[in-house]
């Protein structure tokens, strides 16, 4: 007659110690009235019959027992040593266990703290320093099939354990969640015996192996953990106490006469003898035993008793769906006496493998009807015949998002746009979408392989891995969704559109994936922020095509969707992605919504939105609105947070790129080069050598570099980026168009006007084929022709350019606007050249009233204005006029230190000095201070480079020709 199954030590454990609830205790009195072996059991734990009945005073479920010392509660967020609390996971008899990130390794661990008083000999130092140095040993062990132990010390007077963090239930749970196939719970017993026999193999012996120190992750795999009583296979045992120590998992275990957990203990345990790892084999089959029959193969009186239990045990009758090449293993697994049992846990799973009788080929049977599940045995670590099968086929998971029909879909509506570089426009979409669906199918594989191959990444990694995967694939459905219903527009801006897609190597991060952002924890709410999360990747979609006023409609919903969740992480998401759709629109607004995204983020723990948001507001509010101080703030926020969750190279690609771009606004020229060179080598490396972005990046670092007068390195990257875009992207993208007006810009600077004019006339082609007569890029590339034509002294022709041009800015812009602003300057310029001095004056005034408004007060434009003006007015003799522009020229130029850069260092100091000292020496107003004026500039320049000497060797020759 098959036993009714007995109450796990936890219950038992519980219902001694009153912390069961009246409904559970109820049913536990119950059944221990008709279970000898319970009761027994219960007894074994300490405790009296009696304790089933409450007596006056005893202390009831939920009251505090203030005898025992207890470990200080953490919050999220406190420090103990390296480890930063996350959040709690579990509570036990022995301590708390957290979840913590391990800053030295950074990665998130299982820190378990240690109750002092359920230490062997109640936490005596020379009991600390053994459970210290063996939990220090078994470090030293890694296999796939036991947690890793990271570190064990004391800090604070605190014992602690960190452990590998793993998400997921014990082996108990998962037999108690379901009915489970023999088949299946051999195939996670194996695994777990590997575990075991990786132990026995380093020397250890865990000696208190059941099924709730056994965890099975998400991914499956199950790993050995709780060597709460380990020890070295050649350590002498601690003397007798008889002092309990409790796992955090609640299950009740006695130290020193007996070791290990009652109805799993070998019967050498009971006599108190030493164990060793034929006594983990004996616990071992035990657990399987009562997997596969439903009940223990011996009562606690039969295995406690002198003799040991009988042998063998009888299985339960009716039970036969046990096969016999299994039980006749197991039996002798069972054996009373250690030296009956298997040597080693090795040689019963080998016996195992042949009962199959699978030969030549070393099995685990498991009667599975499709086949077997192929193992090999290489140095103690198990291996599948061919472990890389299971990985294979990511790319059947992009079904869907991208694949040939949604790619002949796409490709058929750009050509329907009949833009003249629609096919070009679709030949380099289609090369970024497949380079960035080839990068997901290869971290899909990776991501399998590191946990089901290699074995070097937890099953809770790997979860969170291919969580970021999925989003990621759900911002490719997206995006691909609105390229299929491209318009003209979106066929321009389409690569610009792939290449903002979320950067995949987030999804290597293990450090930002492992950063505090714990997902709900109920499920219904957790497919909601998933349902919110899918919506706001079509967001962001619509934002990279250029169509914010859909995307605004989506944002919305998401927003109020998050907020009713009060989810802070998914919030954070929402508002950056509203401030990125605000910021061409409505600049408070885009601030506000920008800057309560970062602290949103921080509030709930979402470093990744923290960053990315801080470095918007780098490119937003340092550089759009020219808040130069308050960009370097952000930027440095930026860093730090990136920092925090160990690098992702994508988000400092692009901080660095904003910082340099900031810096170069700044006209800091030398700083920013440094840091545009770190951000085009990290492009590079993410994207390869040819990619829109990395195009980009050599533009802007050509910029910087020709304002140091490295002009053969401009010339080079300004070449390569043009060659690049016109390589992806055909001789007539707008993208080439933007390529060739920088590579004008430094040929013009390089003394080469007469060749660049071609190429910035082949820039005017571009954009007026692209976005017609009047739009505002057509506008830029007029100024850029009638700069080239300026230098070649064609003025008149550049005049009429100009006009144009200003005329479309003030239409389209307004007139108070900065690019208007620009065109005045460089109008007034071709009027100087002309001759036409008061128009100089009239276009120079009207600049640099605008910049008055949009600029600091120290501002590097407001000096170019100002010296532009003093200059006209000094063209035209009138001295006084121009007298004050010079000295307000010179005094911004004095706020900034004098530098290579060309236009902010050299220009304001040469130029500026030169003239004022020349209008102070001509009208006699003081001519010791003109003197002065250039012997101060003469030795500023000498400290410089080769140019810097030349301008002061001219000033010399100035000093020279008038004396006082």
């Amino acid at each position: 007659m098959t036993r009714t199954a007995c109450l796990e030590e936890n219950t038992l454990a519980a219902l001694g110690e009153g912390r069961l609830t009246p409904s559970e205790r109820e049913a536990a009195v119950r059944h221990i009235d008709d279970c000898e072996d319970c009761r027994r059991l219960l007894a074994v734990l300490g405790h009296a019959e009696e304790s089933l009945h409450a007596a006056p005073g005893r202390k009831q479920a939920g009251e505090p027992d203030e005898s025992k010392e207890v470990v200080k509660p953490l919050a999220p967020g406190n420090k103990l040593g390296r480890y930063m609390i996350l959040h709690p996971v579990g509570t036990g008899g022995m301590g708390v266990v957290y979840a913590a990130y391990d800053s030295h390794l950074d990665r998130r661990v299982a820190l378990k703290l240690l109750r002092p008083d359920r230490l062997p000999g109640s936490g005596s130092s020379a009991d600390e320093t053994r459970l210290l140095r063996e939990a220090q040993a078994l470090a030293q062990l890694s296999h796939p099939h036991v947690v890793s132990v990271f570190d064990a010390g004391k800090v604070e007077g605190q014992v602690f354990v960190a452990m590998e963090f793993v998400e997921g239930g014990t082996l108990g749970t998962w037999l108690r969640e379901q009915k489970r196939t023999p088949e299946e719970i051999l195939e996670s017993f194996v695994g777990a015996g590997r575990g075991l026999a990786a132990a026995h193999a380093a020397g250890f012996v865990h000696r208190d192996f059941k099924p709730d120190n056994v965890l099975v992750g998400r991914d499956g795999r199950v790993r050995v953990t709780d060597f709460g009583l380990v020890r070295n296979a050649g350590a002498v045992p601690p003397a007798a106490s008889g002092h309990e120590l409790t796992h955090p998992a609640g299950s009740l275990t006695r130290t020193g006469a007996l070791l290990g957990t009652p109805a799993y203990m070998a019967p050498e345990q009971w006599r108190g003898e030493p164990a060793d790892a034929r006594s983990d084999q004996f616990s071992f089959c035990v657990a399987l035993y009562e997997a596969l029959y439903g009940e223990r193969p011996y009562t606690v009186a039969e295995v406690s008793a002198k003799d040991g239990p009988p042998r063998p045990p009888a299985p339960p009758a009716g039970v036969t769906r046990v096969p016999e090449w299994v039980r006749r293993p197991l039996l002798r697994g069972l054996a009373p006496e250690p030296g009956s049992r298997f040597p080693s846990m090795g040689s019963l799973l080998e016996e195992l493998e042949r009962g199959k009788g699978v030969s030549g080929r070393r099995r685990v049977g498991m009667g599975l009807a499709a086949g077997v599940l192929g193992l090999a045995v290489v140095g103690g670590v198990m291996l599948r015949d061919d472990p890389g099968k299971a990985c294979r086929g990511a790319e059947q998971r992009l079904v869907g998002a991208w694949d040939p029909a949604r790619r002949e879909r796409v490709g058929a509506a750009f050509l329907a746009t009949g833009t003249p570089y629609a096919q070009d426009a679709w030949k380099a979409t289609q090369t970024l979408l497949d380079r960035y669906a080839d990068g997901w199918v290869a971290m899909h594989t990776d991501a399998c392989e590191a946990t089901h191959v290699r074995g070097e990444q937890s099953g809770e990694l790997l979860d969170l891995r291919m969580q970021c995967l999925a989003q990621r694939r759900e911002g490719l459905k997206a995006l691909v969704d609105v390229l299929a219903t491209a318009d003209a527009k979106l066929v321009e801006t389409a690569t610009r559109a792939v290449s903002a897609l979320p950067p995949l190597d987030e999804c290597a991060s293990a450090a930002a994936l492992t950063a505090p952002v714990r997902p709900p924890a109920d499920p219904t709410t957790r497919a909601k922020v998933d349902a919110v999360r899918v919506k706001l990747a079509e967001v962001e979609a619509q934002r990279a095509a250029g169509r914010p006023t859909e995307g605004r409609k989506l944002v919305q919903q998401a927003m109020d969707e998050a907020r009713a969740l009060a989810y802070r992480p998914l919030e954070a998401e929402a508002l950056l992605a509203l401030g990125r759709l605000d910021q061409g629109e409505d600049a408070r607004k885009a601030e506000d919504e920008l800057q309560t995204a970062v602290w949103t983020a921080v509030a709930g723990g979402h470093d990744q939105v923290a960053a990315e948001a801080a470095i918007s507001l780098v490119q937003f509010i340092g550089r759009g609105l020219r808040h130069h101080e308050q960009g370097h703030q952000w930027s440095q926020f930026a860093q730090a947070v990136l920092q925090r969750l160990g690098g992702v190279p994508s988000l400092e690609a692009s901080r660095l790129t904003h910082l340099g771009q900031l810096l170069s606004d700044e006209g800091r020229s030398t700083e920013a080069m440094e840091y545009l060179q770190q951000a085009l080598a990290l492009r590079e490396k993410l994207l390869g050598p040819e990619h829109p972005d990395v195009a980009e990046a050599l533009s802007d670092l050509a910029t910087v570099e020709l304002a140091q007068e490295r002009l053969a390195d401009a010339l080079q990257h300004a070449r390569r980026a043009v060659e690049i875009n016109e390589k992806l992207l055909g001789p007539h993208h707008p993208q080439v168009g933007q390529a060739l007006f920088t590579l004008t810009y430094v040929m013009v600077t390089a003394g080469k006007a007469a060749e660049a004019l071609p190429y910035i006339q082949r820039n005017l082609s571009i954009a007026e084929a692209a976005y017609g007569p009047e739009h505002t890029v057509t506008a830029d590339a007029l100024t850029a022709v009638a700069n080239t034509l300026t230098v070649l002294e064609r003025n008149t022709e550049a005049v009429q350019l100009y006009e144009r041009a200003l005329a479309i800015h003030e239409r389209i812009s307004g007139p108070e606007s900065e690019a208007a602003a620009a065109v005045h300057t460089n109008i007034g310029l071709a009027y100087s050249h002309l001759g036409d001095y008061a128009k100089d004056v009239l276009h120079g005034k009207r600049a640099l009233a605008i910049h008055e408004k949009t600029l600091a007060p120290d501002h590097p434009d407001l000096a170019n204005d100002a010296y532009g003006i003093g200059k006209a007015y000094y063209e035209m003799k009138d001295y006084p006029q121009a007298l004050p522009y010079f000295e307000r020229a010179l005094a911004i130029a004095e706020k900034h230190a004098l530098t290579d850069d060309v236009v902010v260092g050299r220009y304001l100091r040469t130029r500026i000095t030169r003239f004022l000292a020349e209008v102070l020496w001509v009208t006699g107003r003081d001519k010791p201070r003109a003197r002065k004026l250039i012997v101060q500039t003469v030795e500023l320049l000498r400290g410089g480079g080769d140019a810097m000497r030349s301008d002061a060797e001219e000033m010399e020759a100035w000093l020279a020709t008038h004396p006082l």
